[in-house]
């Protein structure tokens, strides 16, 4: 069998490195494609890919041929962005702010308009924009491209990604009839991402929240939903640390003489106020403020997202004693064993909304959080934050505010011990549903297989169109013009604004430069008319000087020619 995976960038497939592995060990052949490179930070996804290929002879990579280029794709993606519009208007998305937030910002006018109808704006969008997508043809650069590796099946896993071009991959793998497969790579991309705007053959989810996220969310048929459990942290149920407490200590900067606490930066867009940095620092200062000795000295590793390392940027935490900064993304063997190492020897793992979150549950470690109103947005408006307080009775122990949390985090040392109870009840629903001990990367592969085994299902919906020509034509306008204007997001008014702007302060910036050069010119003028006029009146002294020169010396000749001696001419004056 050979297998197409397909992310949005190499790093993608770190969530899915156990399946690609077993499908290599069991024989297949598997291909990796991105479709971009990794930027503006490198977080190790080609390095990753190249480590697996040295590994398994039958695994390639490359990057797919982009869309970008194509005429129609621009408005393709736009139209995309207006359903994930309309999706977040459903009642369900009413105290999601955030999300309701992003996709207005996201969205054509012309949808936000349709969108705006009262009761009747929502439905007949929603209508019109699946029928455009049907509409659209399949890109034949992306169907040339599956001819070109001839896979068996096909798996996306940034199918919810809304600036991939998944969608378009998997309508090429239909109108070719090879089965498709959408893998969901985290917790919260079924709640808060794009939609899948066209069924896939098969879906694989983790665990029921996510099958119903599927169903009622998104419109898919229950029977293409399945259930293998959270592929990505097998890795870290049977792993055990390399070092000792007191060497991982020492080799991080920490005292190990003293309990430490691991604080995982979260990746909050858009940013908060104050931004996680400093509240991290505030968090520290109450620490240190805290009438507990053991707070007051206590060890704090503080891991970054490694997507923003720029938010650090001015943050000073050497003014803290017995604070560490250092963690990179765990994609290759170093940085795995250095983040497990620091969630197995930490007494407690704290954060904002993470997935850090969820591997700190398989090691057994309590996780920690705290609410402020400017985080909210971030915490209890979102669907997948809500599943860390209620799956399973919780997985985290939430304070209202930092007091409370300093309180709970004094219990939580105090009482460092086995795993905690709340991490097993969530881990058997929403990690492992089969069960603490059966690895679910087994089961995620045995479904590939048997999609292989069954086949494509089709999708009488996407076949050719008689308006297909029309809606290309369409989509062709919305490069310029009116057509342009209707399809612009918000940031895009933005962008062009800054654009007009840009060219306005050029010009006007121009203008005065032109204007200090003429000016320059005719100062140059003046001074050169002026320098010419003393020269001439140079000249004519110069001339006058001359003549009189030559007319004394001519009279001298003459009157020595003549033989009047000089003393002998008449002078002026009395006799």
């Amino acid at each position: 069998m050979r297998v197409l995976f397909s992310g949005l960038h190499f790093a993608y497939f770190k969530n899915f490195e156990s399946a690609v592995r077993e499908l290599a060990d069991r024989g297949h052949a598997v291909h990796l494609s991105a479709d971009e490179v990794e930027a503006p930070v490198d977080i190790g996804g080609q390095d990753l890919v190249e480590r697996l290929a040295g590994q398994y002879p039958a695994l390639t990579w490359d990057l797919a041929p982009s869309l970008r280029q194509e005429s129609w794709f621009d408005a393709a993606r736009r139209l995309r962005l207006g359903l994930d519009y309309v999706r977040v208007l459903e009642p369900r998305y009413t105290s999601s702010t955030k999300l309701r937030m992003r996709a207005h910002e996201r969205t054509p006018r012309i949808v936000r308009w349709g969108a705006a109808v009262p009761k009747v704006g929502p439905p007949v969008t929603r209508a019109f924009l699946k029928g455009a997508e049907r509409v659209l043809p399949a890109s034949e650069t992306l169907k040339d491209y599956l001819r070109r590796h001839r896979p068996d099946v096909v798996v996306l896993v940034s199918l919810t990604y809304s600036r991939s071009q998944q969608l378009d991959l998997l309508k090429a793998a239909r109108a070719l009839g090879i089965p498709v497969a959408a893998a969901i790579m985290s917790w919260d991309h079924l709640s808060s991402k794009a939609l899948l705007h066209v069924a896939p053959d098969l879906v694989l989810v983790w665990n029921e929240m996510q099958r119903r996220e599927a169903v009622e969310m998104h419109g898919l048929p229950d029977e293409r939903v399945v259930v293998t459990g959270a592929q990505c942290y097998d890795q870290w149920f049977a792993r055990v640390p390399e070092r000792t407490r007191e060497q991982f200590s020492a080799d991080v900067g920490l005292r190990p003489d003293r309990p430490f606490v691991l604080w995982v930066h979260s990746a909050i867009t858009p940013q908060p106020d104050p931004p996680e940095p400093v509240l991290v620092t505030q968090w520290l200062a109450a620490l240190r403020a805290s009438d507990d000795p053991v707070l007051r000295e206590l060890g704090v590793l503080v891991r970054p997202h490694p997507e923003r390392l720029k938010e650090w940027k001015d943050i000073d935490l050497a003014r803290f004693d017995n604070v560490s900064f250092r963690g990179g993304n765990p994609i290759n063997t170093r940085a795995k064993d250095e983040y497990f190492d620091a969630l197995y020897y930490a007494n407690a793992v704290i954060g904002l909304v993470t997935s850090a979150f969820l591997e700190a549950a398989v090691v057994g470690r309590p996780v920690l959080t705290f609410a402020l109103p400017a985080y909210r947005p971030h915490q209890e408006e979102m669907l997948h934050f809500r599943y860390l307080t209620t799956v399973g009775g919780g997985l985290l122990w939430s304070a209202p505010n930092m007091p409370t949390h300093v309180q709970q985090l004094t219990q939580t040392i105090a009482a460092h011990g086995p795993r905690d109870e709340r991490n097993t009840r969530f881990l058997r629903e929403f990690i492992r549903p089969a069960g603490l001990d059966v690895a679910a990367t087994p089961a995620f592969v045995d479904a590939i297989a048997r999609l292989q085994r069954e086949g494509t299902r089709g999708d009488e919906t996407l076949a050719h169109s008689r308006l297909a020509p029309v809606a290309l034509a369409l989509a062709r306008s919305t490069r310029a013009g009116l057509g342009r204007w209707l399809m612009l997001d918000i940031r895009g008014d933005e962008t062009d604004e800054h654009r007009d702007r840009r060219v306005r302060i050029i010009g006007a910036k121009a203008a005065a430069k032109a204007a200090r050069v003429e000016a320059k010119t005719r100062r140059r003028a003046r001074r050169a008319r002026r320098d010419a006029f003393w020269r001439r009146a140079k000249e004519v002294k110069s001339a006058l000087l001359s003549a009189r020169y030559h007319a004394a010396m001519a009279a001298h000749r003459f009157l020595a020619m003549a033989g009047v001696e000089r003393d002998r001419l008449p002078k002026g004056g009395k006799e």
